[in-house]
């Protein structure tokens, strides 16, 4: 028999290195100023390429830098968060930042669940720009559209859904 649940993200599957020309093209598309954040740096992909005049500030737990440890307000917070640890992940962004983009399936923030915590915050969705889904043994291949989820803090108007779509 076929679940309607989808599967559980396991944190095993949480390390997923990001292309860099994806990073880039995320980057560029929102143009993010002032302090910038990459709670989950890896190998830098996004962070390598935050514009060099701004403030470029990084979590990795593997170098013992936790992003729940982190608590200075930034303007931005762009990156690939861990699937398994969405809403934590996403509480803990509302805290330090005004713009939060993360590059994750669009479905994982269709919740209630999630969607209350975000207006409970002061949250709104701007924007969702879809990108293709990464053709690389180690990105995960979900069938559910791949793209840069953009929560601005007081935004109450209209979702913008821009990008590449069925890709």
């Amino acid at each position: 028999m076929t679940s309607f649940i989808p599967k559980k993200n396991k944190p095993h599957h949480d390390i997923v290195m990001t292309p860099i020309p994806l990073a880039k093209e995320i980057i560029e598309h929102y143009n993010p100023t002032g302090r910038i954040l990459d709670p989950c740096r890896g190998t830098g992909a996004f962070y390598n390429n935050f514009p060099k005049k701004e403030t470029r500030l990084y979590c990795e737990i593997s170098e013992g830098r936790d992003f729940y440890n982190f608590h200075e307000k930034v303007d931005w917070i762009i990156t690939n968060p861990p699937w398994s640890d969405i809403k934590k992940f996403l509480i803990h962004s509302f805290t330090i930042a005004d713009n939060i983009c993360f590059l994750i399936p669009f479905n994982h923030f269709s919740t209630k669940h999630r969607l209350r915590l975000m207006i409970e915050a002061n949250f709104g969705i701007k924007e969702f720009y879809g990108v293709s889904t990464p053709k690389t043994k180690t990105w995960p291949q979900s069938g559910f559209q791949l793209g840069s989820t953009h929560f601005l803090r007081g935004y109450k108007g209209p979702i913008i859904i821009s990008g590449n779509y069925g890709t």
